[in-house]
């Protein structure tokens, strides 16, 4: 599978407008939007990756990376191990009467928003620097990027995503939400393998 096909006509083989036997559908915008639900939920080590998140001198937030979606850990330099993450709702890092984050060593981080937060200001002259491992929201499919990990690796899941917001989009609310129940079990049987593989890294000789 790839964009081209998937986007084709109803007589090309493949393509969603011929699993639907329609050829009026916008089938670009239903692939862009089966595509961003799928992220909303689905979690798989295609989608992780790594950065360097630095803290600043004088600050105790910074901003996340740009196609963020959840994290997996941050382990700051010379740590060896990551440092603690909190929920935000009991993230609660000491303050000053004004109210400004104390100077010290971080303890815990969290995300609130677009923001990594830790509990301590840094005012040592120098950078607080780590590596950030998280899951990234893969490029879109379009004409300039015509495959991804979706079409060579989980074809049907995402045609099945696809037929639930085609269906939406003919107004076949009962189809629309068969389709829907098949894409979301696949989501969490994805998910499931990439637990399992995620818990086999941790497994020493």
């Amino acid at each position: 599978m790839d964009w081209t096909t998937f986007t084709s006509d109803k007589t090309t083989a493949g393509s969603l407008a011929n699993w639907l036997n329609r050829g009026d559908l916008p089938t670009s915008a239903i692939l862009t939007e089966a595509e961003a639900e799928l992220y909303k939920t689905l979690r798989v080590r295609e989608m992780m990756t790594d950065a360097v998140l630095t803290f600043d001198d004088n600050t105790s937030s910074e901003a996340l990376p740009s196609a963020f979606l959840d994290p997996i850990q941050y382990v700051p330099w010379e740590w060896g191990v990551p440092l603690p993450f909190v929920a935000p709702e009991i993230f609660a890092p000491p303050r000053t009467s004004a109210g400004v984050v104390e100077d010290g060593t971080p303890s815990c981080w969290t995300i609130i928003g677009t923001t990594a937060y830790i509990d301590a200001t840094i005012d040592d002259s120098d950078n607080y620097s780590g590596r950030l491992m998280y899951y990234a929201q893969p490029t879109a499919l379009s004409v300039s990027n015509t495959t991804n990990f979706l079409t060579t690796r989980y074809p049907k899941l995402l045609r099945e995503m696809s037929m639930a917001f085609a269906y939406q989009h003919m107004k076949d609310t009962q189809r629309s939400q068969e389709y829907l129940a098949y894409a979301m079990a696949g989501i969490l049987e994805a998910n499931k393998t990439n637990e399992m593989w995620r818990r086999g890294q941790y497994v020493l000789a």
